[in-house]
């Protein structure tokens, strides 16, 4: 047990040395601050500028700084801020930039919600730190603009075109794609909602995280599942997972029952996909699925985030086991050498060095190791 101790903290170590100081960042030129989506290491190469991951980072190394006491992430949230502002339109970002003005790209020119929200939760953890009142106030302009723009009055409207108008989902494998329809993910956002009411006082964006709150609910079988793909049994675990940690989210900053028990039911059931074998999450309920690490980071942090109350319906010994089984299975996504060493793979049988993988799994272990389920955990949850 203790060279599972000493890996851990050696691949938490390295996951954090590599989001700093490796090339995902950007560190000089016009796009300082941003991180690129992932590292092709086959041929070094990265596909673009990931703006929903830029916030993401923010958010990430605001948490280093708080919980790990390293101020060079400090910096680099500060940067990663720095370049969200200088990208803005009409307070909002489009989601993809690409590498080179030459390489124009599908989504260059499209608003997402979700990229948007998490972006928000960004400026609103680096605030927390700073208290730089021009970081609330954008946050509070970046959030009117997600209403105006998005929120239909039940729930989030996809994405937007360059003209702010809708656009038809895309179709994935004969299937609606789930990042293109309004969906159960997006009560994710209610991390940033609810904490800008709490810093504003608004009440107005309670009201918004609760509605979308309970539309996730409502895309919720009583077994757990959250109807992710509409029209077809396939379940992502992805966004099933993200559902979760909003509602879980709600649900501890709100003391809202309703809530929590709805993100605990789909933890739950998320437990029922775990490889057989070897121990990680599946990608997807289809067939042939594989393990991805980034669905295996995100339930391996909220069962031991929520581990006191799963207790109640799971016995220790099982869910502890399944607990360990995530764990050491994640660390099997580590990249221990080469021009990529810290980061993590996104699936094994790829050579794709992943930021935001390796953001989730950086923040499970760390759960991992220090057994800490406190909700103040939650403040700075990527």
């Amino acid at each position: 047990m203790n060279h599972v101790f000493r890996k851990t903290s050696k691949v938490l170590k390295d996951n954090m040395d590599w989001l700093l100081y490796s090339d995902i960042r950007i560190k000089k030129g016009r796009e300082k601050g941003a991180l690129y989506g992932w590292k092709n290491l086959n041929n070094g190469s990265f596909p673009f500028i990931y703006s929903e991951i830029t916030g993401y980072a923010i958010t990430c190394f605001c948490w280093i700084a708080s919980q790990l006491g390293n101020q060079v992430s400090l910096e680099a949230a500060i940067e990663a801020s720095d370049w969200i502002i200088r990208n803005m339109q009409s307070n909002l970002l489009v989601a993809r930039l690409p590498t080179s003005s030459n390489k124009p790209i599908d989504l260059s020119n499209l608003f997402y919600s979700f990229d948007n929200s998490m972006i928000l939760i960004g400026l609103l953890s680096l605030y927390k730190l700073t208290k730089k009142d021009h970081l609330l106030r954008l946050a509070e302009k970046m959030t009117e603009a997600l209403i105006d723009r998005f929120f239909d009055g039940e729930k989030l409207i996809p994405r937007l075109d360059n003209s702010f108008k809708p656009i038809k989902p895309s179709r994935e494998k004969g299937m609606l794609k789930w990042s293109t329809i309004a969906g159960p993910y997006h009560c994710k956002s209610s991390i940033g909602l609810l904490e800008l009411s709490r810093l504003t006082n608004n009440q107005k964006y309670v009201r918004i995280s609760d509605s979308l709150c309970d539309y996730a609910k409502r895309l919720q079988k009583s077994n757990g599942q959250f109807i992710t793909n509409p029209g077809s049994d396939v379940v992502y675990l992805h966004p099933h997972l993200y559902a979760c940690e909003g509602l879980i989210y709600s649900g501890v900053k709100q003391s809202n029952e309703s809530h929590y028990n709805a993100g605990l039911n789909g933890i739950r059931w998320a437990m029922k996909h775990i490889s057989l074998s070897n121990g990680g999450l599946f990608r997807e309920t289809g067939e042939d699925p594989v393990e991805q690490s980034d669905c295996t980071a995100q339930l391996l942090r909220l069962l031991i985030l929520c581990q006191r109350q799963l207790e109640k319906s799971i016995k220790r010994c099982e869910l502890s086991y399944v607990i360990e089984r995530l764990h050491l299975r994640l660390l099997d996504f580590y990249i221990p050498a080469g021009e990529a060493q810290g980061a993590m793979n996104y699936q094994i049988a790829e050579d794709t060095a992943c930021s935001w993988c390796t953001m989730f799994s950086m923040q499970a272990l760390n759960l991992w190791e220090t057994k800490d389920s406190h909700p103040n955990w939650l403040d700075y949850f990527v």
